[in-house]
Parts: structure tokens; sequence; C-alpha cells
């Protein structure tokens, strides 16, 4: 008779699985080529609206327009940093589509601080020095890496911001587009 190999080990116990859990507390999400956004709303016009954009794998959860305001402004600085980016950048699409749902998920009670970061690297396959700019904006950092992403994705947050002004009952404070950097010179 063959003996039994299979025995249960104690390690592997539900509650040796909870202690073994992990946490991501930081991130990287790719933006390159064409852009799009959804956006889901529940109890809009309450004290507990709430909008979800959905950009690719990401999933960020709103509950206030200044919020979004906020997010969107960090996006509006990456700007300036993106001279000398490609037009439309040749890193391959992003898998996981196949898959159906967000990998990560943000929920932003208020406005992350942000910081833009350009960066290049000689990239000797292509024999070319590649460009990109990291916006660090709290537990993701947004790698850039072209125009077109850039451009589409600022499209989608200016219809994500017309959204959240009428959603949320702060709407109203936050009507002027964050997409666009005002100077010194332009009356608010």
């Amino acid at each position: 008779m063959p003996k039994n190999t299979i025995r249960q080990d104690r390690n592997t116990t539900a509650a040796h699985n909870a202690r073994a859990a992990g946490i991501v507390t930081h991130t990287t999400a790719i933006i390159t080529g064409p852009q799009n956004a959804t956006i889901t709303v529940t109890a809009a016009a309450t004290d507990e609206a709430q909008m979800i954009v959905t950009l690719g794998h990401v999933m960020m959860t709103f509950r206030s327009a200044e919020a979004v305001c906020d997010v969107i402004a960090g996006f509006a600085t990456v700007r300036a940093a993106l001279i000398g980016a490609d037009g439309h950048s040749p890193y391959p699409p992003q898998p996981g589509a196949e898959f159906g749902a967000a990998a990560i998920s943000v929920l932003w009670l208020g406005g992350p601080e942000h910081s833009v970061v350009p960066n290049s690297r000689y990239n000797t396959e292509q024999r070319r020095t590649v460009h990109w700019v990291d916006l660090h904006m709290g537990p993701i950092t947004w790698r850039v890496t072209d125009r077109v992403g850039y451009d589409t994705l600022m499209e989608e947050f200016r219809r994500v911001h017309r959204t959240a002004v009428g959603v949320f009952l702060d709407g109203g404070r936050f009507r002027r587009d964050p997409s666009k950097i005002l100077d010194a010179f332009d009356d608010v």
C-alpha cells in the first residue's frame, strides 16, 4: 500500500497567513500612450459623495473637489519638465488588461504633496537618450514617458474636474481649472 505523503503543516493555518500578510507602501505607475479614465460617482451632492477614477491599473477614490484639484494641479506641474520627452514613447503597453481590474487603489482624502523630477538615460538598444518625468505624489510615483500620454491624461483630468465640481458639496469653491498653472500676472 502506498504511504500517504500529504500532511497538514501547522505553519499554513489562517492565523499564520494573516501574520505573514504584507502591504505595499509605494509603487510606480507608468503613463505612456493614450490615456482613458473611467469615472464612477456615488451619493452625489451629499456629505457622503464619492468619485472613483480608474486610469489603467490605478483606481483613485476622491471624497472632495479640493482633493481632485490638488491631484490635478500636481500633474500640471509636470508640463515644464517634459522638455525632451518623446511625442509617443516606444514603451510597450502594460500587461494585465486581460484581468479586468485595477491593481492599485488609492484613497485621496486631501491633496498630496508632490515633486517633479525630470530624468534621462542613454538607451544603447535605441542608440539615443530617452527622457521621462517622475511625479512623486504620496504613495505613487507617476512616470510620464511621452507627450501623448501626458496630453491625453490632462484631457481626462479636465473631464474629472468638471465632474467633481458637480458631484461634491465643495465643488463651487474649486471651479477654476487646476490644470492651468497661474503666475504672478494672472488674475485669480
